[in-house]
């Protein structure tokens, strides 16, 4: 059960988000985050250090919401096969989704901002992919009977790596450069040419 740090911090956190979206990171101030949460600019200096900290710690929660929604969605699949399947299209939503937000922030800035915000926007991409390598791993090492190849540590790394990476493309070219492929399709081929992969 959280305690009420715990649920001080993600209301600030929330009200972050919601004025990031609306002027952008660089255009908040620490004063507009204690009018957005009722509370006192130096209450606010308890749970952080500047309003540089809050959006790390956005960002942050944003990879961790990611994570979990993924690993929700890959643990309620039935077997190797739609756990891999419900990873890309739970990727794919997600990626989508937070893209859009990420957009609207970015009109919102100066090319100077942007450039101060790549690197921690680099820093979050590094940490989901990270994340999202360490459920497949995880999914494609309890797969045990549905599997007939052993792999070991560097050969499920690399196959992991080759899923997140495909599923990213795809998205990329469907989405952004408008290729007239079906994303799902070509998603639940890629998740069926891994686990015949696997079977052999």
């Amino acid at each position: 059960m959280a305690n009420q740090d715990d649920i001080i911090h993600e209301e600030i956190l929330q009200a972050a988000l919601n004025l990031y979206r609306k002027s952008g990171p660089t255009k908040v101030t620490m004063d507009n985050l204690a009018n957005a949460t009722g509370r006192s600019r130096s209450s606010l200096y308890y749970y952080f250090k500047n309003r540089d900290e809050v959006f790390q710690a956005v960002l942050e929660r944003i990879a961790e919401d990611v994570s979990a929604e993924i690993r929700a969605a890959v643990a309620s699949a039935e077997n190797l096969n739609d756990r891999i399947y419900a990873f890309c299209l739970t990727k794919m939503k997600t990626s989508e989704a937070w893209k859009r937000v990420f957009l609207t922030m970015d009109q919102l800035m100066s090319a100077d901002e942007l450039t101060r915000q790549t690197k921690l926007m680099d820093a979050l991409h590094k940490k989901l992919i990270y994340m999202e390598r360490g459920i497949l791993i995880e999914t494609m090492a309890t797969a045990g009977q549905q599997s007939a190849r052993i792999l070991d540590n560097a050969e499920l790394d690399m196959l992991a790596f080759i899923i997140s990476s495909g599923i990213r493309g795809i998205r990329r070219e469907v989405y952004e450069h408008n290729d007239p492929h079906n994303a799902k399709a070509a998603a639940q081929l890629l998740s069926n040419m891994v686990t015949n992969w696997l079977k052999i």
